[in-house]
């Protein structure tokens, strides 16, 4: 682009050159044919033609690399928020324990503690690992038959620490406010419904009783529990 802005100003100066000493010398050298004066304001014409094209290309350059910097702003920005506070931002990516976590088709998955053990604030933090392929499978056929589309499945454990009741926080990216999403535990065999307390950007709020197999599906309405 510079090059183009530089040959372009180059033209203008010479074609400005080319006119004073046209109009400075009343006869020219006898063999040589100056260019008329259309001619030079043709010539002329185009060079200012070819600097605002340049200009033009400059802002819309400038544009794409505002637009870039801002995406990757924002992409930081989202980075930075801390995975319990509510309405703050989530990474992208499990912000520890990078094997923690699960990427089922983009959609990652991971838990990052601040667990409620048995109706209190625990240092917790759950385990997340990616299921067997037949509990896959199986989660994308109850998918298929709730209606909706299977975003995750996931397996929980926590060595070491057993519990009655558990109010677990899941980053689910791709989690909007609004979405209806379903959370199902495979108990014995048996997809149950699990009491989803909310729904939030990049998380899921879910109530446990036991570890095991996760699925989150989003459907399009949100079921009451009954269990």
């Amino acid at each position: 682009m510079k090059k183009i802005l530089a040959v372009a100003l180059v033209s203008v100066m010479m074609f400005t050159s080319t006119i004073g000493a046209f109009a400075a010398e009343d006869v020219e050298p006898s063999g040589h044919t100056s260019p008329t004066y259309e001619e030079l304001k043709k010539e002329l014409e185009q060079a200012q033609e070819d600097l605002e094209k340049a200009s033009n290309d400059i802002k819309d350059l400038k544009g794409q690399v505002n637009g870039l910097i801002k995406a990757l702003q924002a992409r930081g920005s989202s980075g930075s928020g801390g995975g319990g506070s509510r309405g703050g931002s989530s990474n992208p990516t499990p912000p520890s324990n990078p094997g923690n976590y699960v990427n089922y088709g983009g959609t990652v998955v991971y838990q990052g503690g601040k667990i409620e053990i048995n109706g209190g604030r625990s240092n917790v933090t759950f385990t997340i690992k990616v299921p067997a392929d037949g509990v896959r499978s199986s989660a994308n056929t109850l998918a298929g038959k709730v209606g909706g589309t299977l975003l995750a499945c996931v397996n929980t454990s926590s060595p070491g620490v057993a519990f009655s009741t558990a109010k677990v926080n899941f980053f689910v990216s791709g989690a909007e406010i609004g979405d209806n999403i379903a959370a199902y535990q495979n108990q014995n065999g048996t997809w149950v419904q699990l009491p989803v307390v909310e729904i939030r950007k990049d998380h899921v709020i879910v109530n446990l009783t036991r570890h095991g197999d996760i699925a989150f599906v989003r459907v399009p309405v949100l079921a009451s529990v009954t269990n």
